[in-house]
């Protein structure tokens, strides 16, 4: 593959979501950036794209620091020189369910340093790349948590809020530059080997592929200009909502 392939950025890559998203362009013929805080969440899935005859470079990253995200972005210019079209902000930022009066302070600190300050930095600089060609997208993945502050979740939800919030404001001003914001809310349980092991198997219908996600992922990036969708609920059949 061309080292100026067209570039497709993934943060928060893990064995789900993440994973499948990196996969997804990589099989339609981009250059995967991989971003995630610990490298060894990185390397199964550059090995895996590599070994499919894919380009996917590693990133480790902390996308809540400013100089770190910076500093990758540097990197992944020069190892990655070809245009970027595609980031997708997957970074999850800390799960936390507790009783109001159990929560810390700092428990809503970390969520928002990951969903907000995270997509913040993260998005400032993707879209400074989009910018150059004037084209591309920026895809959010948001949670349940991102509409409905349900009990226990004080320190969660405002955080997913958040990410939703700036989603809508970017869409509002890059949507007319050409760069297609999208903010996807996750509304179920997504089959991981986490989640198998924790839960045990599923039937069909109860849970969301990250396969699919993925490849909801991509048909947005692939929408033309005429008919953009903003905000997508993903959900499995049998999920109640």
């Amino acid at each position: 593959m061309s080292s100026a392939a067209k570039v497709a950025i993934v943060a928060g890559v893990g064995p789900g979501t993440g994973a499948a998203v990196a996969r997804a362009f990589s099989k339609i013929g981009y250059s995967i950036a991989l971003l995630a805080r610990r490298e060894e969440s990185l390397k199964p899935v550059q090995d895996e794209i590599t070994a499919a005859g894919g380009q996917a470079i590693s990133f480790p990253t902390d996308i809540s620091d400013a100089e770190s995200v910076k500093k990758t972005f540097q990197e992944l210019s020069q190892k990655l020189p070809g245009p970027v079209e595609v980031a997708v902000f997957n970074a999850s930022g800390s799960f936390i369910k507790k009783d109001f009066l159990e929560l810390d302070p700092q428990d809503l600190n970390k969520s928002l340093r990951v969903s907000a300050m995270g997509a913040f930095i993260f998005a400032q600089a993707a879209l400074r790349q989009l910018e150059k060609t004037g084209k591309g997208t920026l895809i959010f993945t948001g949670a349940t948590a991102s509409l409905k502050g349900s009990s226990g979740f004080a320190a969660f939800a405002p955080a997913k809020f958040a990410t939703r919030a700036l989603a809508q404001s970017l869409a509002r001003e890059y949507g007319p530059k050409g760069i297609h914001v999208a903010h996807c809310i996750v509304d179920g349980i997504i089959d991981t080997p986490m989640t198998r092991q924790r839960v045990g198997d599923f039937k069909e219908g109860e849970v969301i592929d990250p396969n699919d996600i993925a490849a909801t992922y991509v048909s947005l990036h692939q929408q033309s200009p005429s008919c953009w969708t903003h905000e997508l609920d993903i959900r499995p059949a049998k999920e109640k909502w």
